[in-house]
């Protein structure tokens, strides 16, 4: 399943007005969030018509959310400006199938699956949960990511260590005499370390 653009854009553009807590033109979004204008006239409606986003006429006119980013789903916008959440046909409501199976199909079965596990693990998740979650996120990244570069730098060490290590085995088995033996089986020539 891949989102539409608009659907990108409406996510911005809800994510941009929670940030400002207040009255936003639609030129500033626009700019700030990297949506084409025209785009933004259309995903305005959409949201307004759903009940996420009110509207100011005039000089000190634009855009505010009606709700806050804690009680607005992915679910709900997706729900707005996708033309179907499901991650296939048959699970539509009219439940088509072309082959008239879908109260015996087994991966029609595991879509189901699928569809329930989305909508209430992500899906259901508010755009504030996501923007914290993904804020902690990237603090753990960070803090993930210095652990990281010192086990390699700990880990150069050691392997500094390991490959001198070797370097000295290779001198002492090199400095053991070799004699030269004769195989009584076959005959072919071979060394062995004389200790």
């Amino acid at each position: 399943m891949q989102l539409n653009l608009t659907t990108d854009y409406a996510i911005r553009f809800l994510l941009c007005l929670g940030d400002t807590k207040g009255i936003m033109t639609g030129s500033l979004i626009a700019d700030q969030m990297k949506i084409p204008p025209k785009y933004l006239l259309k995903i305005a409606r959409k949201l307004r018509g759903a009940g996420m986003l009110g509207t100011v006429t005039g000089a000190k006119g634009g855009y505010y959310l009606l709700r806050s980013l804690e009680e607005i789903t992915l679910l709900d916008v997706l729900n707005v400006m996708e033309s179907s959440v499901k991650v296939n046909r048959c699970l539509e409501d009219d439940g088509y199938c072309n082959r008239g199976a879908v109260s015996t199909c087994q991966i029609r079965k595991y879509y189901q699956y699928i569809q329930k596990e989305m909508e209430n693990k992500w899906l259901s998740r508010s755009l504030g949960e996501i923007v914290k979650m993904m804020d902690a996120e990237t603090c753990a990244a960070d803090d993930m990511q210095k652990e990281l570069t010192e086990i390699k730098c700990s880990h150069g060490l050691r392997e500094q260590r390991l490959a001198r290590r070797r370097e000295l085995q290779a001198n002492i088995i090199e400095s053991i005499p070799v004699a030269q033996c004769v195989s009584e089986e076959n005959g072919k020539g071979y060394h062995e370390k004389i200790v």
